[in-house]
C-alpha cells in the first residue's frame, strides 16, 4: 500500500509550475517572433553603360525590410542616424547588380547583398529579408 502512496504523493508535488511566469514566457517569445516591415528607401539610379549593347538601363526601387516588431522603434532610429552611410552603400550595391541578376524572377542575389549592406550597418543585424514596394527597371 505504501507504494502506491508514494506514486501519486509524486504525481501531485512534481507537476509544480507557474503559470503566469509561463504565459508571459509565451507572449514574449510570440512578440520576438512577429514581424513588422520597415520602409528602407526609395532608390533611383542609372547603372554604368552596356558595353555590348551602349545603352543604359535605369532603376526604381522602394524598399523594405522584416524586423522584429518589438524593435521597430529603435531600428528606425538607428536608419535616421546612418541614412547619408546606408544609401550611399545601398546605391553602390544596386549598381553592383549584373543584367543576369536583374533578370532573375526573385531577385535573389540582389536581396542578398542588400540585406547585408543593411545588417552590416545596422546593430545586431535586424533585416531577415528585403522585398520591393516597387521595382522598375527602364532600358534605353
Amino acid at each position: 500500500m505504501y507504494p502506491c502512496l508514494l506514486v501519486s504523493l509524486s504525481l501531485f508535488t512534481s507537476g509544480c509550475y507557474d503559470g503566469d511566469a509561463l504565459l508571459e514566457q509565451a507572449r514574449s517569445a510570440a512578440q520576438r517572433t512577429r514581424l513588422a516591415e520597415i520602409d528602407l528607401g526609395e532608390y533611383r539610379t542609372t547603372m554604368p553603360k552596356n558595353p555590348q549593347t551602349n545603352s543604359l538601363t535605369e532603376l526604381n526601387l522602394h524598399l523594405f525590410g522584416t524586423v522584429p516588431r518589438y524593435r521597430v522603434p529603435e531600428i528606425e532610429q538607428q536608419l535616421k542616424a546612418e541614412d547619408y552611410r546606408i544609401r550611399a552603400e545601398m546605391i553602390a550595391a544596386v549598381r553592383a547588380a549584373s543584367v543576369d541578376e536583374l533578370a532573375e524572377p526573385n531577385l535573389t542575389q540582389l536581396r542578398a547583398r542588400i540585406e547585408k549592406v543593411v545588417n552590416d550597418i545596422l546593430e545586431e543585424s535586424p533585416v531577415k529579408t528585403i522585398g520591393f514596394y516597387s521595382l522598375r527597371v527602364d532600358y534605353r
